[in-house]
């Protein structure tokens, strides 16, 4: 693939995501008049698609947003560790923010998270 294209393919591809033409870039170093006039044709053909090719941006309101949680420097997340923060942390969180509505709470495939002790917490 050439560098034009590769440099137009990443550039529709981060407007697609939502990105700002000058996020895209300070991210790649792209030169202004390459993103602005790519960004240009891409509105002129979101204008005619109405919106097909790019989904409109979330945005958060306050409070959907989970606090982060850092662990100390250097601690291994075992099960137990892992399952204090859902505890202390995560299930507090959901709780208020759900206000009594049902929800999912999604995990990867982590020892930590696979642990009988956490999964039967989640039960």
């Amino acid at each position: 693939m050439s560098s034009e294209l590769e440099h137009r393919t990443a550039i529709i591809v981060a407007l697609r995501c939502g990105r700002a033409p000058k996020e895209i870039i300070d991210f790649f170093k792209f030169p202004k008049a390459t993103v602005y006039s790519i960004a240009k044709s891409f509105k002129k053909s979101e204008d005619i698609e109405e919106g097909f090719l790019t989904p409109e941006r979330p945005s958060s309101r306050e409070g959907d947003i989970m606090p982060l949680h850092f662990f100390a420097k250097g601690q291994n997340v075992k099960k137990e560790v892992y399952l204090d923060a859902m505890q202390t942390v995560v299930k507090p969180w959901m709780t208020q923010f759900a206000a009594g509505r049902p929800y999912l709470y999604q995990q990867d495939g982590a020892p930590a998270h696979t642990s009988n002790l956490v999964q039967n917490w989640c039960l």
